[in-house]
């Protein structure tokens, strides 16, 4: 992976937590916890700048396309979802 190195200083509680995610195998380095945070931050901002309308307009469009991968099972999604995570 390419990139850029960064100095981070860190309060810390959240230098802990991102410790303790590492450590209970939720990401293979801080590194990856750290970039996991900033990916989930920049998708957040992203969402924000949808108004109502777009979304809704973007969940029709989603329910017009026919059906999806998963069979319609909720619980599918979920583990989906938590293998993303």
């Amino acid at each position: 992976m390419s990139g850029k190195v960064m100095q981070v200083l860190l309060p810390d509680d959240l230098a802990e937590e991102i410790a303790a995610s590492v450590e209970r195998g939720e990401y293979p380095s801080e590194s990856d916890a750290v970039i996991g945070a900033v990916e989930e931050w920049r998708a957040s901002r992203f969402v924000e700048d949808y108004s109502v309308e777009e979304l809704r307009r973007l969940v029709q469009e989603g329910a017009d396309s026919g059906p999806g991968k998963f069979e319609s099972s909720f619980e599918q999604i979920k583990a989906e979802a938590q293998k993303m995570m």
